[in-house]
């Protein structure tokens, strides 16, 4: 096991390497040279390197607030970038969660990713560290995201990384990793390249690959699958890379509204809402990851069903034959886009969404629309979780 000044010398060599960047950045700008999209870079890291308010134990047992550098155990700061950062104690931790995000990010989205993240991390509990993995050239626009040669170079790098994370976490610690969107291929081939999470976590899928339709096809035991898949989640509906994984007779689908009551106050509705605080999505979220499998809530029901209930049957058919069209124009932009691997597609998946993550806005999107550093407004905190200076807590 690496040992804790490893890990953090690690930390501090990243966090050089950022101020590094930035320093280039703020040179450039200064002197009228700087590129198209240099200022938004430049504001991006000027916000990961803005420290974070934590608690920690004294030497005489007391609870003190203090800061410190966010947590980067790699980082790409140049082209698109990238990051793996490590939200609370990994090395103490009794869970820990590795975040695969989808298509439509960058460094300059990965706030919001990171929040996602504390999101998790706060429903998940007391003892949980969360990994925000973006070590991967995340495709951007319908072209790309057409392509799965993302998600075939991302699954052995995440794959990589989780054998790494055996050296890096607590001997006993499960771990689980949670997937969205085109994320979820990524993840899947990295299972399948050999990585064995305790727990793997799909939101929103399009599909993993035509021929795969049940999770005994990609997922080797100890690692488990469990799916989630929200009304009127159109990605999910169209099974553009493959059958739907919410359909796997193999898997567990939670629900992502309370089946307890009749009408859920905090609804989870398309394709980016399954980290809403106090959402059952997101309950069933942190159940998995701290392992209270038992109070886990599932639903069996049909998209046809989903839809109808929401929108009424005038509205719904009309809605699930759009998007079985929405399948047959994906498949033709891959076929035009992989030429050479049309027959290996059935083979190996034509994998991507094509909507972009609700939560890869800018830092000036953010502000724009009141989503800044202050906080994610309306989103409830645990107890102790007032934001620090930089904005975030862990």
């Amino acid at each position: 096991m690496i040992d804790a000044d490893q890990l953090a010398e690690r930390f501090r060599a990243n966090h050089a390497r950022l101020l590094g960047a930035r320093d280039r950045l703020q040179a450039a700008v200064d002197a009228g040279t700087a590129g198209r999209g240099d200022q938004q870079r430049l504001d991006t890291l000027n916000e990961l390197l803005t420290p974070v308010t934590v608690s920690e134990v004294d030497a005489n047992g007391n609870v003190v607030e203090v800061q410190r550098p966010r947590q980067f155990y790699s980082v790409n700061p140049e082209g698109q970038g990238r990051a793996v950062e490590v939200l609370g104690d990994l090395q103490q931790a009794r869970n820990v969660a590795v975040l695969v995000p989808g298509m439509g990010n960058s460094l300059d989205t990965f706030r919001g990713q990171s929040d996602r993240g504390d999101l998790i991390r706060d429903e998940a509990g007391p003892g949980t560290a969360v990994v925000v993995w973006m070590d991967y050239d995340s495709p951007h626009g319908l072209v790309q995201a057409a392509s799965n040669d993302a998600a075939i170079a991302g699954g052995p790098r995440l794959a990589g990384f989780l054998n790494e994370l055996n050296d890096l976490k607590a001997e006993d610690a499960d771990v689980t990793v949670v997937a969205h969107s085109y994320g979820t291929d990524v993840a899947a081939r990295a299972v399948m390249a050999g990585a064995h999470p305790t727990r793997l976590v799909m939101t929103g899928s399009p599909g993993i690959a035509k021929y795969v339709d049940e999770a005994a096809d990609f997922v080797q035991p100890p690692t488990r699958l469990y799916t989630e898949r929200a009304p009127r989640d159109y990605v999910s509906y169209s099974e553009w890379h493959g059958p739907d994984p919410a359909t796997f007779p193999d898997a567990v689908r939670m629900a992502t509204s309370d089946p307890r009551v009749d009408d859920d106050p905090v609804s989870v509705h398309w394709h980016n809402q399954y980290y809403r605080p106090n959402s059952e999505a997101l309950r069933n979220i942190g159940r998995v990851v701290r392992g209270d499998l038992t109070r886990i809530t599932t639903t069996n029901t049909s998209r046809s069903a989903e839809t109808q209930l929401l929108l009424g049957a005038s509205w719904g058919d009309p809605l699930n034959k759009v998007a079985s069209t929405a399948s047959k124009v994906y498949d033709g932009v891959a076929a035009l886009t992989n030429p050479t691997k049309e027959s290996a597609g059935a083979a190996a998946g034509q994998n991507g969404a094509v909507h972009p993550d609700a939560a890869t806005q800018s830092p000036a999107a953010r502000a724009a629309t009141g989503r800044t550093g202050a906080g994610r407004a309306g989103a409830p905190r645990s107890p102790g979780a007032a934001r620090g200076a930089g904005g975030r807590h862990r």
